[in-house]
């Protein structure tokens, strides 16, 4: 039966954290054991070599008598399982040899090595297998005059234990690390995934309709920190968009229920009364209007929802913006002067841009109706277009009632209309649909608003680039 491991992040992560301290206490390891063997091996033949080179300047001083003299003495003290010395003449005859007893096996005189194959500083090394011993030696055989050998053998039985403590030492480590470095793994994967696992929690929190759950996490790097902010700054535009979703859910139907309140009615009365042909024809035309009125509400709220989703598919094309906003002050001066509002304006000549002609023309109409129906009768209305070098500048000033400051945050919000405007014809749709031509433009429409002095609109929106 074939076992199935965890597929979580936390046990990869712990997995991926064990293998990498095990790879590297392994790779320590090695390294260290072959600097170990390397260096005893060095220090081991720098020491036979030392001792050829001072029985050379013994027998230089003192001939061969001492040079046996001080090999007998090293002999007693020594441990000759440990360590062999043999002295040869020019014929390979012994001259003197330590007890053998423990070096059974070795072929000594085919280690002795012929002149012309000595390094240059006359000895040669190397490294024999012991049948009566459980560990190789080290032999080295030097010339301490033309005609006389030294060979000094020693076992590498120290060096030998050493490296194999070592090796026990280190599966003793592994053994011990597998489960540290996995508890260790375990608690860094968990931390790691911790701020990962609360933005899930959050999720899942939103997903049941708590869209006031946010995700808090502590000091987890600024990858987590950064996740949990984004996450948070979408789920608080989640909740702004799904409150304006009902709000104007709310209001579209109470803007619905109106006219199609009064068409039923008007409708009941043609079938209920015997009514004449003429207030038939009133209660038809009435009728008529509430539809027309029902068809823009409709279709203005439909353009807004594509410009905000970015999908409106409109032809652009080059607009001499001055004279469009010349058209409309002609076509809007009927208004201003029924109200007697007088229309101040001031245009840049030739200003070129490239958009979309008739939702162009609807934003700035939005912003001329809304200026003279709010301006009280003897007002005044300026128009203002300026040019820069890489954007116009479209200001609508009125000298109306102002838009209270509460209010002024909301007035781009779809349906919203202020206390002293439910009072005009409107469903409050002119303002975000203003916005949202502005912006679809590349630009955008603010205002500044005083009770004692009136409301001003800014449209800021690019110009056509320089050929």
């Amino acid at each position: 039966m074939m076992i199935k491991l965890p597929n979580t992040l936390s046990f990869r992560l712990t997995l991926w954290y064990a293998s990498a301290f095990l790879v590297c206490l392994g790779v320590a390891f090695v390294g260290l054991y072959l600097s170990l063997n390397s260096t005893f091996n060095t220090r081991i033949d720098a020491d036979l070599q030392e001792d050829i080179e001072e029985y050379q300047e013994l027998f230089r001083e003192h001939g061969i008598e001492k040079v046996i003299a001080e090999i007998e003495r090293e002999v007693n003290l020594s441990d000759e399982s440990v360590e062999f010395l043999r002295v040869y003449d020019a014929k390979r005859n012994v001259l003197y040899s330590s007890d053998m007893a423990e070096w059974e096996g070795l072929d000594f005189a085919r280690m002795l090595p012929s002149l012309n194959s000595l390094s240059s500083n006359g000895h040669r090394l190397q490294t024999v297998q012991l049948s009566k011993q459980d560990y190789p030696a080290r032999v080295i055989s030097g010339l301490i005059s033309s005609s006389i050998t030294l060979q000094i053998g020693e076992t590498l039985e120290k060096k030998e234990e050493i490296m194999e403590v070592l090796l026990t030492v280190f599966g003793a480590m592994l053994l011990f690390g597998i489960p540290v470095a996995s508890s260790v793994g375990w608690l860094i994967a968990r931390k790691a995934v911790g701020g990962i696992q609360e933005v899930s929690r959050a999720a899942k929190a939103i997903e049941r309709g708590d869209l006031d759950h946010r995700v808090s996490v502590g000091a987890q790097g600024d990858e987590v920190q950064t996740l949990a902010d984004t996450f948070n700054a979408m789920a608080t535009r989640i909740k702004h968009v799904i409150q304006e979703m009902r709000e104007m859910t709310d209001n579209i139907a109470h803007d619905l229920r109106s006219p199609l309140a009064r068409i039923r009615a008007l409708s009941e009365t043609v079938l209920t009364e015997k009514t004449l042909k003429t207030d038939c024809t009133k209660m038809a035309t009435d009728t008529l209007k509430e539809c027309d009125r029902l068809m823009h509400l409709i279709n203005t709220t439909l353009d807004m929802a594509e410009f905000d989703a970015g999908v409106t598919n409109v032809d652009k094309e080059p607009i001499q913006l001055d004279q469009l906003l010349a058209d409309l002050v002609d076509l809007f001066e009927p208004l201003a002067e029924a109200k007697q509002v007088n229309l101040s304006v001031q245009f840049a000549q030739n200003c070129q841009m490239i958009g979309d002609k008739h939702n162009l023309q609807r934003m700035i109409a939005n912003l001329l109706d809304n200026a003279i129906k709010y301006t009280p009768d003897g007002g005044q209305v300026s128009i203002a277009l300026e040019q820069t070098s890489h954007e116009f500048r479209l200001t609508v000033a009125d000298t109306g009632l102002g838009i209270p400051l509460p209010d002024q945050p909301r007035v781009f919000d779809r349906f919203f209309r202020c206390d002293h405007s439910r009072s005009q014809e409107g469903c409050g749709l002119g303002l975000s649909f203003a916005r949202s031509v502005a912006r679809a433009h590349g630009g955008d429409i603010t205002l500044m608003s005083d009770a004692a002095k009136g409301t001003i609109f800014t449209s800021i929106l690019p110009s056509a680039p320089s050929t």
